[in-house]
């Protein structure tokens, strides 16, 4: 019963992301500052095989501004990403339509709170990673579990 309960969570926390514009990541106002600092140095560890550093230009979508008041999870990244060696680029939050995107691998980031911890989800030239991070007892994310990869079908 609990497993139908986590997997009916998880489909109504993914189908709430599906709303945004499609190039855009999503960060839930109750990830903190602690919470993005932890998730962004495992993204960067983890984009660090598919996309090596010091050869690839990353361009995130930020979550868009009027519904991510305080987002902590996008400086957090760009720290990380460039600490561990990629050239990273921003799409303004009010592109053009008409504006050529810019140049570089396009990568997402998806972070809600789920159950008693946080799944982050990357997506990047059609693949999606997923981890589960649960909470400690004093309330820091843990990696528990490994990276669950998805590719897109063709």
């Amino acid at each position: 019963m609990k497993r139908i309960a986590l997997c009916i969570l998880l489909g109504s926390a993914l189908a709430g992301c599906t709303t945004v514009r499609p190039t855009m990541s999503y960060v839930a106002p109750e990830v903190t500052a602690s919470d993005a600092a932890k998730l962004a140095a495992d993204a960067a560890h983890w984009l660090a095989t598919p996309l090596p550093p010091a050869n690839t230009t990353i361009v995130l979508d930020p979550p868009a501004s009027t519904a991510q008041q305080g987002d902590v999870m996008t400086p957090a990244m760009v720290e990380q990403l460039r600490a561990t060696g990629y050239g990273v680029v921003q799409v303004p939050r009010q592109q053009a339509k008409a504006a050529p995107p810019p140049e570089g691998v396009p990568v997402r980031y998806l972070v809600s709170p789920l159950s008693t911890g946080v799944l982050m989800r990357l997506q990047y030239q059609g693949i999606e990673a997923a981890r589960f991070y649960p909470r400690s007892t004093d309330g820091s994310l843990v990696e528990a579990t490994p990276f669950t990869v998805r590719e897109a079908s063709q």
